[in-house]
């Protein structure tokens, strides 16, 4: 057994977890998958080595302040990682966006990560677009006619104009008066469709 001897080793470690954890397998299987075999394997390496988790780690609060911009940065990296794998009906930043999104909400686990659990964008399938498209709410309206699409296969901009939508729901569904509860991030509107 190989014990962990350096911080670098330690951040490796947690990545590669986080990632195997995260990695939502309905994305190569069925018969549209969204991404080829070998895909989690690639992210894997991609977390493990060139993503920032000693930055996320260390500065998750100077993140935050900026947090779309660096997503957007990451999501540019990841795309270009895995654009081999993925189908050619789907936009690779926008699928980028959900292997992103989803890795993130399992950082939140780390307690030096959490200061980003506000800014996080919620990863988005089908279920979370049937369940939104359900919904009334005014927030959501200018983005209804993106709800019938695939969310893998809209542009990158639809999708950071729906994560724009989720974070004023969140707002919305604060405001109400009858409200017991408050939502403190988009990704906790999982409540929805769990």
């Amino acid at each position: 057994m190989h014990i962990i001897s350096t911080q670098a080793e330690h951040f490796e470690k947690i990545a590669r977890e986080t990632a195997r954890m995260s990695y939502p397998g309905s994305m190569s299987r069925g018969t549209k998958p969204v991404v080829a075999k070998g895909t989690k394997k690639a992210l894997e390496e991609y977390f493990a080595v060139d993503f920032p988790l000693p930055q996320v780690w260390c500065q998750s609060s100077d993140i935050a302040i900026q947090f779309d911009q660096w997503h957007t940065t990451r999501v540019d990296e990841i795309a270009r990682t895995i654009q081999l794998w993925i189908s050619t009906h789907n936009e690779p930043r926008s699928v980028a966006a959900k292997f992103l999104n989803t890795f993130m909400h399992q950082l939140m686990k780390y307690e030096p990560c959490r200061p980003l659990l506000p800014v996080l964008h919620l990863p988005l399938d089908a279920r979370v677009f049937a369940t939104l498209s359900k919904l009334h709410a005014q927030s959501l309206a200018p983005i209804q006619n993106l709800l019938s699409c695939s969310p893998y296969s809209l542009p990158y901009e639809d999708h950071i104009q729906v994560q724009r939508a989720l974070l004023a729901f969140v707002n919305e569904l604060n405001a109400r008066p009858e409200t017991e509860f408050i939502i403190r991030a988009r990704i906790e509107l999982n409540w929805l469709w769990v």
